[in-house]
């Protein structure tokens, strides 16, 4: 029997079926397709929805630059996954190139609304409050300019959240509705937060009416940077409800800490779920005006916090401490002619170096010595007259007290929301949920996406950037349905390192389709699939869980 291993093609396309599976799940073939190809006024030959698929599984696994992609595709079954014909020689730059231009044009946020919307329908899930924040993404590579592009992001310097205040960034927004990923945007690289908030006040209005969800169930809720005047009065006309911490040095904020620090011992106290331990606060309700705009306030006090605001606090006594010092040794050797020039520069040390003490007491006395003249000594005693010579000494005392206090008042933060008729614990309940924004872009950052987009034309890396965050919507849309499906069933499965989890991550759940192995084999001009290992039970059950057929990594065309 003649045999040939090139005939034999091992495959392990556990991680691009399960990207690919949700994809088809959502309908986002379609999506892409329709918009543009309506957009282009013609169909390509290798569809926009394959295309956009491609794409996201490279962006989730290794991210090849567009000039290799081909490589990257070589081993792997596209015609199983894609549910037909593709040839892998024709996914060349200048067609993924042609992609990222057409999405852009037609607008990349109108088709991750449009992802959305499809997502939430097809898994049953309802809009609620969104999350806002943004991040920054360093930028390695040196960028063209798209001279008079309206609307390409401005890939410039700005405020790093990655403290890399050396290289140029771009930013990206993310609103997340119970953990997921329902809108983001890629932003110009020097734009301010507080800014965007009030711009994003729009799309919010946009989103929930989009969403058919109703005013009262919708909050827009964002941290400290977005409590302006202007967002606040906006939030008021579009008729949106926020919650958002309030600065800590805005008055209201501190008369309302004064006021929680007071009433700290007979304050309820309140849980947090949260996946790991509940978080224990003691909360303080009230109420303000701010700018004219009625405010609920929950004032909410975390013993978790303690040992990190000490630290802190710490830091600024021992500084203070090491100030206070400086000015006690300038006036060692000093002495004064009159008691008069003394008690001056004491008063001026009072109301100037010594003003503004926080941690310590200085107490200053004046002592007398006597000072022979100037002078060698004479052969008559007589004749060496001595006079007066008055000095400054301290004595430094550690507030105990102030200390102790200011830890307290940092372990207390205010939060806002412009629902008057909301308890503090439903305020702070809800404030809460914003470090789902903080954990995806952990993920937006880590290095399973690469530093470099690989693209040097702005509105390129823009149109690359929005496919990040539709990745991001599809695995968060995966780790929502997967939890909440096992929370009904009562269930868990074993992740990576045989963990049993019942609230798997998005990472776990991506990570756990390594083990999908196939294999096909062309006989005669035909070719055969098939497992070359049973699928593991973790991977069934997220399969079942999320609709895609087991078979999509061997089902070849159709």
């Amino acid at each position: 029997m003649n045999f040939n291993f090139d005939q034999i093609q091992p495959h392990f396309d556990g991680k691009a079926g399960f990207i690919a599976g949700l994809a088809q799940q959502i309908g986002l073939d379609h999506i892409f397709n329709q918009a543009l190809e309506q957009h282009t006024g013609r169909p390509p030959e290798i569809s926009y929805g394959t295309l956009a698929q491609l794409m996201l599984i490279n962006i989730a696994d290794d991210h090849h630059p567009l000039s290799r992609l081909n490589e990257y595709f070589e081993r792997v079954d596209l015609e199983s996954l894609l549910g037909h014909k593709i040839d892998p020689c024709k996914l060349n730059d200048d067609r993924f190139g042609g992609f990222l231009d057409a999405m852009f044009d037609y607008g990349c946020s109108a088709i991750l609304s449009d992802v959305a919307v499809a997502a939430f329908k097809r898994y049953g899930i309802k809009l609620s409050n969104v999350n806002f924040d943004t991040t920054s993404k360093v930028m390695w590579g040196e960028y063209k300019t798209d001279e008079g592009i309206l609307g390409a992001v401005n890939i410039s310097f700005g405020y790093s959240k990655q403290k890399r205040f050396d290289k140029k960034q771009i930013k990206f927004s993310m609103g997340t509705t119970q953990g997921i990923c329902i809108d983001g945007q890629v932003l110009s690289g020097d734009l301010d937060d507080k800014r965007f908030n009030i711009d994003n006040l729009d799309r919010a209005a946009a989103l929930r009416k989009q969403f058919e969800t109703h005013s009262d169930e919708f909050f827009y809720i964002a941290d400290s940077a977005a409590f302006t005047k202007e967002f606040l009065e906006k939030a008021d006309q579009l008729n949106v409800h926020v919650i958002t911490r309030m600065p800590d040095n805005v008055k209201e904020t501190k008369a309302a800490i004064e006021v929680t620090l007071e009433k700290l011992s007979d304050l309820p106290i309140v849980e947090i779920e949260t996946s790991t331990d509940p978080s224990v606060y003691k909360v303080f309700e009230s109420e303000c005006i701010y700018h004219e705009t009625s405010l609920k306030l929950a004032s909410c006090y975390s013993e978790k916090l303690k040992p990190a605001k000490t630290e802190t606090i710490m830091k600024k006594v021992a500084k203070e401490l090491e100030n206070i010092e400086k000015v006690i040794s300038s006036m060692k050797e000093r002495s004064f002619v009159c008691h008069e020039d003394a008690v001056l520069e004491m008063s001026k040390i009072q109301k100037g170096s010594f003003s503004k003490l926080r941690y310590h007491n200085v107490k200053i006395e004046i002592s007398t010595s006597q000072k022979r003249r100037p002078g060698r000594p004479s052969k008559n005693p007589e004749q060496d007259v001595k006079r007066a010579a008055y000095h400054l000494g301290f004595e430094v005392i550690q507030d105990d007290l102030a200390i102790e206090t200011s830890i307290l008042k940092e372990c207390i933060f205010v939060v806002a929301s412009t629902k008057l008729d909301l308890s503090a614990k439903a305020i702070l309940c809800e404030y809460k949920t914003q470090s789902a924004v903080e954990r995806k872009f952990q993920f937006l950052k880590s290095p399973q996406f690469v530093n470099s987009l690989y693209v040097d034309s702005p509105r390129r890396v823009e149109a690359i950037g929005y496919l990040m965050i539709l990745l991001m919507l599809l695995l968060s849309i995966a780790e929502y349905v997967v939890r909440r499906e096992l929370a009904q069933e009562k269930a868990f499965i074993i992740g990576p390192g045989k963990v049993k989890m019942t609230k798997p991550s998005l990472l776990a759940i991506y990570r756990i389709f390594y083990s999908v192995a196939t294999v096909s084999i062309t006989i005669d001009g035909q070719i055969h699939r098939g497992f070359s290992k049973e699928l593991a039970p973790n991977v069934k059950t997220i399969l079942r869980y999320l609709g895609i057929p087991e078979n999509i990594y061997i089902r070849g065309a159709s």
